[in-house]
């Protein structure tokens, strides 16, 4: 019995054509002639001599031997994909999917600022994904995503054989508006317990928050637990709140400057209470992900780094 030749764009076909229920949606998708799909698909039919779809008068449907055929079509497809990107990364080929994790206001800025400045991608598809920290990863390491080739974090990697490289500082301190201030008065961290703070929801333990702050005396950090009517999974939204008088965010410096050059909110302490964290970039080594990856890290990193010096240099 002689072997089936079967070509890659006759599987590609099969699986637009499977995805899509119609030639003319299919063609659109493959960008080739409606004429083409039909004479590809009549073709491997007779090929294999059997039917894979069942045609009405709207839209095709999968056979039986065509639903049982269609999952080893699209293995075969993401097998080529993988071959096709192995191939590209020793040839230093713009082309495959980079995913990058941050939190929330990080993703914001990496999309509003950072992204667009990254000239000349390629065929790369730059996947953004949101990915808040828990409090655990704090103390004991964050974890990094399956999927992840880029990881913005606060928190330095769980598994130490994976790259830190150290970004900037960042502090983190308490913000409420005027009007809640000129209400609620406050003066030190040791008064949070009698306040409506705005909180995270992956930092939750039970039905509240620990807020970490330096000691305005010994600059040692105490753990304050606090506790609110509302919850948050991002901080962006926890912002949003603050601003209409809700209660006490507690937020990385930088993210507020905009809120309190225009008095939307102000520092809740006078003294210097505040939690520095590190912002990190951490990624596989080098040996270790497809050159598309570094590709993209360094000119995000550059960017980043080219704006933080910016900022420093301009004045008040």
């Amino acid at each position: 019995m002689n072997k089936l030749q079967l070509k890659h764009r006759e599987l590609k076909i099969i699986s637009v054509i499977a995805a899509s229920e119609n030639i003319s949606h299919a063609a659109t998708v493959l960008g080739i002639a409606q004429a083409n799909v039909s004479k590809y698909l009549a073709d491997f039919e007779s090929k294999v001599g059997l039917k894979v779809f069942d045609r009405t008068t709207r839209q095709l449907t999968l056979t039986p031997f065509g639903i049982a055929l269609l999952p080893y079509i699209n293995d075969m497809l993401d097998r080529n994909d993988q071959l096709n990107n192995f191939i590209a990364d020793y040839k230093h080929e713009k082309r495959g999917k980079v995913t990058v994790y941050a939190p929330t206001g990080i993703i914001a800025y990496l999309s509003q600022h950072v992204i667009a400045k990254i000239m000349d991608i390629g065929d790369i598809s730059l996947v953004l994904k949101t990915y808040n920290l828990d409090r655990k990863a704090f103390y004991e390491g964050v974890d990094f995503p399956d999927d992840c080739d880029i990881l913005l974090s606060y928190a330095h990697p769980k598994d130490e054989s994976l790259v830190a490289s150290f970004i900037t500082k960042y502090a983190v301190i308490a913000f409420a508006s005027q009007e809640y201030l000129t209400k609620h008065p406050i003066s030190s961290p040791d008064e949070l317990v009698n306040h409506s703070c705005i909180l995270i929801d992956s930092m939750m333990i039970d039905d509240a928050n620990i807020w970490r702050f330096n000691s305005a005396e010994d600059k040692k950090m105490r753990d304050y637990r606090v506790t609110g009517n509302y919850i948050c999974d991002n901080t962006q939204s926890a912002l949003a709140l603050a601003r209409n008088h809700l209660g006490i965010v507690f937020a990385p410096n930088e993210s507020v400057q905009r809120d309190c050059r225009s008095e939307m909110l102000v520092p809740c302490f006078s003294e210097q209470h505040e939690w520095w964290l590190d912002l990190v970039a951490i990624f596989r080594k080098r040996e270790y992900q497809p050159w598309r990856v570094q590709y993209i890290l360094d000119a995000m990193l550059a960017e980043i780094r080219q704006q933080l010096a910016q900022a420093i240099r301009q004045p008040e």
